[in-house]
């Protein structure tokens, strides 16, 4: 949107590039600068927004037909800003927080006097229809109408004030609310969150126009000075967002998104009103200059000379092909020699490829088998050296292999509350077994936990020693 401004000005400054004293002048080059209501106008869906002002500059070339007529083009940057404020409280369903992915919770986000700015700059190339009156010999009325091409360079948002408060409500845990754990993302925050807009369109157009007077200070420079006007009429976001402006990333902590990043708008158009000023330097057409004819004719070349050049012309010629013929070749080497390594570098990945999955299908015949056992109401994995080796050399190959995940799956007896079985007892086993493998040096993001709790038991529930061999956790292989 900052764009349409920048066009606006541009126009602008091309106007007053005409001037009313001297009507032999049809080419005028200056610079503006100007300001004012430069703003962005959007309908934030919980919210009120506040517009703002801002600033422009540019360059600007007008070229008159007649003493009425002309057409103007130039660049031109401009600064806007704008703002919106909420008090009001987003509910978020369905999440699923890092911690446990298997427990499903509502995010509460309250937000009180919260406000916040966003600022954009744009870059514009106006064009622009020219009209000019004179009125003395010193001044004319100059107006402008067109349109102009916006481009966003760059914006930003920043919290100015207010807070926002974030509770979780579990409800397959019995509605369990969780409101005062910073370190998972659930507490009262103020104004520290802000960045980079990430949702500018990359082009847009405005209609643009202006009119004011120019002052002619002698033959060639004059001052304009006048109002603006623009209205982007195309998006300047570049596309829609569903997500809220608060939520909970994976490393158990808060992400603020801002307005035009989150499902709060998904329009926002430039709005540009103002005064400027603008320096020019006219000058007149050029004349077109008649050559006198020429009387007499020059004396010929004698032929030897001529030959002369006709072989010299012979030899650059052959010594420019013979130098292209010779580039070509190499060129044609340098080719041959690059396909020749890539054909080598790649069979040497399809091997390095070959090897891994023979390493990684050995280890799934090693370690499918494996299951690691936990004492009644304990998480702590009980592992026979000759698991641990193999395990240990799983977790050696996942830190060097990134492409490869396991899951790790915890099991347990048919004793206690099945669904605390499932979402308790049965993740733990299996995060106890990833922490283990964690220590190991297998990175956290390759290892994904599941439980199925008392569903998969490898022996009868109908004794101690059956019961110690379902309360289990064991790798599989995705």
């Amino acid at each position: 949107m900052n764009k349409r401004l920048f066009s606006i000005l541009a126009a602008a400054a091309l106007t007053l590039s005409v001037s009313a004293q001297q009507s032999a002048h049809d080419n005028y080059l200056g610079v503006s600068f100007g300001g004012g209501m430069n703003t962005m106008l959007y309908k934030p869906a919980n919210g009120t927004q506040s517009l703002g002002g801002g600033i422009d500059a540019g360059l600007f070339y007008g070229r008159f037909f007649n003493q009425t007529v002309g057409l103007g083009v130039g660049l031109q940057y401009t600064w806007a800003n704008a703002s919106a404020f909420y008090n009001y409280n987003e509910v978020s369903t369905g999440l699923t927080h890092p911690n446990n992915p298997n427990t499903l919770y509502n995010l509460n986000t309250t937000y009180t006097d919260w406000r916040e700015r966003q600022t954009v700059g744009v870059l514009s190339i106006p064009v622009e229809v020219l009209f000019r009156k004179g009125l003395s010999d010193r001044w004319a009325f100059i107006g402008g109408v067109g349109l102009s091409l916006d481009f966003p360079l760059h914006g930003t948002y920043s919290p100015l004030g207010g807070t926002y408060a974030t509770t979780g409500v579990f409800p397959k845990l019995g509605s369990y609310t969780v409101s005062n754990l910073p370190e998972h993302g659930f507490d009262t925050y103020t104004t520290t969150q802000g960045g980079k807009i990430t949702n500018l369109a990359k082009v847009g157009a405005s209609a643009i126009a202006d009119l004011g007077f120019r002052c002619a200070f002698n033959d060639n420079w004059g001052m304009y000075m006048g109002v603006y006007a623009g209205y982007g009429f195309t998006n300047l976001l570049a596309e829609a967002k569903t997500t809220p402006m608060v939520i909970i990333n994976e490393k158990q902590q808060i992400d603020y998104s801002g307005t035009f990043a989150s499902d709060e708008t998904s329009k926002a158009n430039l709005l540009r009103l103002g005064v400027k000023v603008a320096i020019d330097f006219g000058w007149p057409k050029a004349e077109k200059v008649v050559e006198a004819p020429v009387e007499e004719q020059l004396p010929t070349i004698d032929e030897e000379a001529e030959r002369l050049a006709r072989e010299a012309a012979e030899r650059e010629a052959a010594e420019k092909a013979a130098h292209e013929a010779a580039a070509k070749a190499e060129q044609e080497r340098i080719a041959a020699e690059k396909a020749a390594r890539e054909k080598a570098e790649a069979g040497r990945l399809a091997r390095e490829k070959a090897e891994k999955e023979a390493a990684w299908n050995a280890f799934k015949n090693r370690i499918d088998g494996i299951n690691v056992y936990f004492e009644n109401s304990k998480t702590v994995p009980a592992i026979s050296d000759e698991d641990k080796a193999a395990i240990d050399e799983l977790c050696a190959f996942l830190k060097d292999n990134k492409e490869y995940k396991v899951v790790v799956i915890g099991h347990t007896d048919s004793y206690g509350d099945p669904e605390q079985n499932l979402n308790i007892w049965g993740m733990q086993r299996a995060e106890a077994l990833r922490d283990y493998m964690v220590k190991q040096g297998a990175p956290a993001e390759q290892i994904r936990c599941e439980s199925k709790g008392q569903t998969e038991p490898i022996a009868p529930n109908d004794s101690r020693a059956n019961r110690a061999l379902n309360r289990r956790a064991n790798i599989r292989f995705e």
